[in-house]
């Protein structure tokens, strides 16, 4: 008779929401890639004022997953083998460097607004 193997646990929410920041923080790297060639290449004003919007929303939801997957990885730790401390690294510096960018766009915004 087959021995039966124990039934183990995966979680996978942390590993999804840390791949889902890697493609946010890489939309919003590629968005200001755009944006500042944009501005080089002289595009429109609401073009830019459209990538800009696009920039902020994009690294405010980069900041909330790269928080919450550090968050889930730290309190997985007791129910995995590893610890997993390089990715919960990683996931924070994404998530600190995305919400500072985001201060940094969102005032590049205000100054902006008056000539809008």
């Amino acid at each position: 008779m087959a021995q039966k193997l124990p039934r183990t646990r995966r979680i996978w929410l942390p590993s999804f929401l840390g791949r889902f920041t890697s493609l946010l923080f890489a939309l919003s790297l590629l968005i200001l890639y755009f944006y500042v060639i944009g501005n080089l290449q002289g595009f429109t004003d609401t073009t830019l004022f459209f990538l800009l919007a696009a920039l902020s929303w994009t690294l405010g939801l980069c900041t909330v997953f790269g928080v919450f997957s550090s968050l889930l990885y730290v309190l997985s730790i007791p129910l995995r083998n590893r610890l997993y401390l390089d990715r919960i690294i990683i996931y924070g510096a994404m998530s600190l460097f995305s919400i500072l960018f985001y201060l940094v766009i969102a005032l590049l915004q205000a100054f902006m607004e008056f000539y809008g």
